[in-house]
């Protein structure tokens, strides 16, 4: 739409995150621009007025502002994804669109919950002040623990999720995993299933990931220690 895209968030947020990735692997131009998470700069004005729910990312592209991650992705895709390199949607095969559909579904109503859970109880609420409740880390556990023995069932026969190519469904996995992966001790829980470390592995591998990575990084480590 002409002009640099800007985000509005903190890079360590892994839903900022995920519109980075996607930002980065369709080479757009963007900008971000940090919010002060601390002073709830996201609930007060001009933030409410991009998002009347005070949440982040935000994007804005000329005249469009869009909220919720996974609906900014989509727009970034569509719009600045104009080759089968960068077809993670993959619009261009109605079968593997509808793939990708599945496992973002999966993603969505599946692995987010149970994963977001785990990093609330075990990086967030330490980070700021607050203790664990372990019940509820060892409920969500164990049923993130389903979730990835069908994952590891699916990555047997097929590099990522949705096929042998990447796609949105892989990317979509990426903030909230990588807190589990290098900030808490239950990063065995992908280690121990063979398939699923090694498609880990291979989102790691990818150039934008090693972009976007640091910026939870330098928050993580901190917050790890607390």
């Amino acid at each position: 739409m002409g002009g640099a895209v800007k985000v509005y968030g903190v890079g360590a947020s892994p839903f900022v995150a995920t519109v980075l990735l996607c930002l980065e692997e369709t080479g757009a131009d963007y900008e971000l621009v940090p919010l002060d998470m601390a002073a709830r700069e996201q609930r007060t004005e001009p933030h409410l007025s991009r998002n009347p729910f005070g949440k982040i990312p935000v994007l804005e592209d000329g005249e469009l502002t869009l909220f919720e991650s996974r609906a900014i992705s989509r727009y970034v895709l569509r719009e600045y994804g104009g080759t089968s390199a960068t077809d993670l949607p993959r619009e261009s095969s109605l079968e593997e669109s509808a793939m990708v559909d599945v496992w973002t579904e999966v993603e969505a109503h599946q692995y987010q919950p149970a994963i977001e859970h785990i990093v609330q109880q075990c990086v967030i609420l330490p980070f700021i002040g607050g203790a664990r409740d372990q019940a509820v880390v060892d409920e969500n556990v164990g049923k993130l623990e389903k979730v990835l023995d069908v994952y590891e069932a699916r990555l047997s026969t097929h590099a990522y999720l949705a096929g042998d190519f990447f796609s949105l469904a892989d990317l979509l996995h990426f903030g909230i995993t990588y807190y589990l992966v290098a900030g808490i001790e239950y990063a065995t829980l992908l280690e121990s299933r063979a398939n699923v470390s090694a498609w880990w592995g291979r989102i790691m591998a990818r150039p934008s990931v090693k972009k976007v990575a640091p910026l939870i990084h330098l928050w993580l480590k901190p917050s790890s220690s607390a």
